[in-house]
């Protein structure tokens, strides 16, 4: 099977936010109480702010598509947070996420040489996933607004 990476262009918006609710709601929703559903779909689909900073470019987000069909998405914000990584359930567990990290850890390095670790508040499900990849936690488990998360950090020096 063909994949595509690439870095995503607004034309693609919609098809990010569905994957991401589809996912979310599949494998993230169940560890959050509806207080946590609820932000999540306020600060994400719903919120304005994201989709304008989609547009200028603050926040970049990547995909991997087969075909034309979007399977996995990385969004990071302000150069090195990752603020959405989700990858359809049919394409789990197959390194496409993984290739879709690497692409943008290279992509990055090339871009903004003076960021020197990437970040991410993994979910209790993503927690595993982000070890594999080489994340480190800063702290244990918080939850804040009802959205469970640990602080990881990525660095860019060892990669």
């Amino acid at each position: 099977m063909d994949y595509i990476v690439k870095q995503l262009g607004m034309e693609y918006l919609d098809q990010v936010l569905v994957l991401v609710w589809k996912t979310f709601m599949e494998f993230e929703a169940p560890d959050y109480t509806q207080e946590g559903i609820s932000f999540f779909r306020k600060e994400i689909l719903d919120n304005e702010g994201f989709r304008e900073s989609c547009k200028n470019g603050t926040n970049r987000m990547w995909g991997r598509l087969v075909q034309d069909t979007l399977v996995s998405v990385l969004v990071m914000r302000n150069k090195s947070h990752i603020c959405l990584f989700f990858t359809d359930r049919e394409y789990q567990r197959r390194g496409i996420a993984t290739g879709l990290f690497k692409q943008l850890v290279f992509e990055s390095k090339g871009q903004f040489p003076k960021i020197n670790e990437i970040t991410v508040n993994s979910s209790p499900y993503g927690i595993p996933f982000y070890h594999h990849l080489g994340f480190e936690d800063l702290t244990s488990e918080q939850t804040v607004e009802g959205i469970r998360f640990v602080p990881m950090r990525y660095s860019l020096e060892d990669a």
